[in-house]
């Protein structure tokens, strides 16, 4: 199990474990083609840059969820993915 992306039970017992550094946080990731949003709850750690936090997201998308994310910067949802999409 990724520990970003985690059961809710196990959510409320790291939120209540004040020694744990992580909490939840709303991540959306847009696709460049078309513009479809996914929204998700990640575990992420204080400290943590907007960069890192939005890489949580982008790994757990990739892995779990059929999206791809280019060298580039550029996310694809799965309908799009693989097919060398580009913005214009």
């Amino acid at each position: 199990m990724n520990e970003n992306t985690l059961p809710p039970d196990v959510v409320n017992a790291i939120v209540r474990d004040m020694d744990d550094p992580r909490f939840p946080s709303r991540i959306t990731v847009f696709c460049d083609h078309c513009g479809h949003e996914h929204t998700g709850e990640y575990m992420v750690r204080e400290g943590m840059t907007s960069t890192e936090r939005l890489a949580v997201a982008r790994k757990h998308l990739v892995e779990n969820e059929g999206w791809e994310h280019t060298d580039d910067g550029d996310d694809f949802c799965p309908e799009h993915a693989g097919s060398g999409a580009k913005t214009t």
